[in-house]
């Protein structure tokens, strides 16, 4: 009997230990790469893993900020929502909603500029239609 109850406790702890490696990838790891403007390819964005974001028109560098992921972001707080956080080199903070970063692989990165409720849509490629 104690042996059966051993079994069923290691059972039902199995999900609980395994479960994790078959989670989402992190929107830290989800937003790595190139992302242009939907409306304007010439914009582009390119996120790297050291948390910097470098910002291109017309392939000519214009700007870098480092950036952070999180449930917070200036004012804004949520246990529900991701934010994520620009600072350029003088401190200047910008602050984004993340509406989605790839979802169903869709090749879309979703935003809004909290500072005036615009929406933003890159695409992590120039062939991705968004209906804009």
């Amino acid at each position: 009997m104690k042996k059966l109850f051993l079994i069923l406790l290691l059972l039902l702890q199995f999900p609980t230990i395994f479960g994790n490696n078959q989670e989402e990838d992190p929107s830290s790891k989800k937003i790595i790469g190139t992302w242009y403007n939907s409306q304007n390819h010439s914009t582009k964005w390119v996120f790297t893993q050291d948390g910097k974001v470098y910002n291109y028109l017309n392939d000519a560098f214009k700007v870098m900020y480092r950036y952070t992921i999180s449930h917070s972001c200036q004012n804004n707080s949520s246990d529900n929502v991701e934010y994520i956080n620009l600072m350029d080199k003088d401190g200047n903070e910008f602050c984004f909603k993340i509406n989605g970063i790839n979802e169903n692989k869709n090749g879309i990165l979703s935003l809004i500029n909290m500072s005036n409720m615009e929406p933003l849509l890159f695409v992590n490629s120039l062939n991705i239609k968004t209906g804009n």
